[in-house]
């Protein structure tokens, strides 16, 4: 397993980064050195367990340019183990807390990994493809069969990453994702990794825009929890 990028670790110690997290989670002033606390104890968890790897596919795909790559990424059990302790023990900000820090840093990891393919790799990744995403009917059928969630187990074991699955395909860790990079030499179509922030109004993969203002973060709306906010809501529930 490649080891993580280390400017991601290192964004646990990043002011500017820790009060976007705040704004972006609307948490008050007073709730910042509970969070920047927080971020420093998962450092040592990041250094010694958190990591990556990719695999070429060699299939080929008509009408691209260049092929795919599978790639998956880690934040290791010690972030699991870190947020069930705040859990069990009662402290279910502390352990929200870890939850959207460790999200955060993933997102950001699309970014690193996309940026890693051009240096070493002389590509640039021109989408983010997720397996068990929504496939229009217009995806070729190669494409959108390399996409099904059925794949997954098969996916991580091609990765060789310490990640596995369960019969309802949540992955553990926890903190984990693997997707498809499809590649390409042009760098105009190259993709941010996360819209967020992306100005590229011609991208194809830009999310539709509501009363003329884009949409930056999906819409969650009526949607379930995933694995690790369920399980804290849940718990909060319990009296």
């Amino acid at each position: 397993m490649q080891t993580f990028f280390s400017e991601i670790t290192a964004l646990c110690r990043n002011e500017q980064f820790l009060h976007s997290v705040m704004e972006k989670y609307h948490y008050d002033p007073e709730e910042y050195p509970n969070l920047k606390r927080l971020a420093g104890e998962m450092i040592p968890c990041l250094e010694t367990e958190a990591g990556w790897q990719d695999r070429e596919i060699q299939e080929t795909f008509p009408g691209r340019d260049q092929s795919f790559l599978a790639v998956g990424i880690t934040l290791g059990k010690g972030i699991d183990e870190l947020q069930e302790k705040y859990l069990q023990n009662g402290f279910l900000t502390e352990s929200y807390m870890i939850e959207v820090l460790s999200s955060e840093l993933l997102l950001e990891s699309y970014r690193a990994y996309t940026e890693w393919v051009v240096v070493h790799r002389n590509l640039h990744v021109a989408r983010l493809h997720f397996l068990g995403g929504e496939i229009s009917e217009t995806s070729e059928q190669k494409i959108s069969s390399l996409l099904r969630l059925a794949n997954l187990p098969m996916l991580l074991q091609e990765l060789a990453l310490p990640v596995t699955c369960n019969a309802a395909y949540c992955m553990i860790p926890k903190k984990s994702v693997v997707f498809y990079a499809e590649l390409t030499k042009d760098a105009f179509t190259k993709c941010a990794g996360i819209c967020l922030g992306c100005g590229r109004r011609d991208c194809s993969n830009r999310m539709e825009e509501k009363e003329n203002f884009p949409l930056r973060f999906a819409d969650m709306t009526d949607r379930p929890l995933s694995y690790g906010y369920a399980r804290i809501f849940s718990k909060a529930d319990v009296k």
